[in-house]
């Protein structure tokens, strides 16, 4: 049977496609864990990676392998945790968060000092991904935790909410309601509001909000970050709506473009941080979302760090 230290070492090449940075990752020499590789495959009798000039690709069975290995390391993981649990220094060492972009940065810009004074033993590894792969990547063992602008449906994760985000509104700093300290929605009637494109979570909110306030939702220009929306206000194409945490980290610092609050109905995105229930860290994690969202109060509408609904 493989070792832990050679499923290790497939997993890496599996997420880098390339030998040299696989070797690099797992701290050891290339021909090192070019031997351990092929020496897994002669045990188990079958090709594991594809290896050409040009790629390196992992056979079906490979992808199923590496897919059933970060399970076992995760377990495998869990046991090292169980083994220390009483340990007063147990929330130390690696934790890995899945984030997306739109949310990650932000969230953990906010929060990280507070975390370094708490957990001073404990060193947070973010990784971007697609938001529709990391529940798979979370229940696998790839990450530890998530950082999601809303709940994963999964009935093996727990979720917890840390913030309800306020979207402000965005807009030229030369417009009529700049001036305001906040804005009453009904003075957005009329004016051209872009928004994502259609199937990100706050797509849908800002396209309501429109029809009720009577604004224009824009449907020439659906922007794929929140920087392109940010920029197409500042070139003039019109206003947006963009989450508070964004709006203290790129948007304060402009000089062409204002964010102000809405004076009530904003609409709001629900931040969650998710970890397996099985996991052995569950109430450490529980600790973890707790400190966030006492971080994340004056950015949100709770910030209580109360179970997802």
């Amino acid at each position: 049977m493989p070792s832990i230290q050679q499923l290790r070492y497939l997993i890496a090449v599996a997420d880098t496609l390339n030998f040299s940075r696989a070797a690099e990752a797992c701290h050891v020499t290339q021909p090192t864990l070019s031997m351990q590789i092929k020496e897994m495959e002669d045990r188990l009798g079958i090709r594991l990676i594809e290896r050409t000039r040009a790629r390196v690709i992992l056979t079906p069975v490979g992808t199923e392998i590496v897919r059933r290995a970060r399970t076992v390391l995760a377990e495998v993981e869990d046991i090292r945790t169980i083994a220390r649990q009483d340990d007063p220094k147990a929330l130390q060492g690696k934790l890995l968060f899945g984030v997306v972009q739109t949310v990650g940065a932000y969230v953990l810009s906010v929060a990280m000092p507070t975390l370094k004074t708490a957990f001073p033993h404990l060193r947070v590894v973010i990784r971007e991904d697609r938001a529709e792969n990391l529940p798979a990547k979370l229940a696998d063992g790839t990450y530890e935790v998530l950082l999601l602008p809303d709940r994963p449906r999964h009935h093996d994760f727990t979720s917890v909410t840390l913030l309800q985000e306020p979207l402000h509104v965005v807009l030229p700093s030369d417009h009529r309601l700049a001036a305001r300290e906040r804005i009453d929605p009904e003075d957005l009637a009329g004016e051209t509001i872009l928004t994502m494109e259609r199937g990100h979570r706050i797509h849908d909110p800002i396209a309501a909000f429109c029809e009720q306030v009577g604004a224009i939702h824009a449907r020439d220009y659906a922007g794929t970050t929140l920087d392109t929306l940010r920029l197409m206000v500042t070139t003039g194409q019109g206003l947006t709506l963009l989450p508070a945490l964004y709006v203290r980290s790129d948007v304060l610092r402009e000089t062409l473009i204002v964010a102000r609050p809405l004076s009530s109905g904003a609409p709001v995105r629900n931040l969650t941080m998710s970890w397996r229930s099985t996991s052995p860290k569950h109430e450490t994690y529980s600790v973890l979302a707790t400190t966030i969202a006492e971080c994340l109060v004056p950015w949100g509408l709770t910030g209580q760090g109360i179970p997802a609904l």
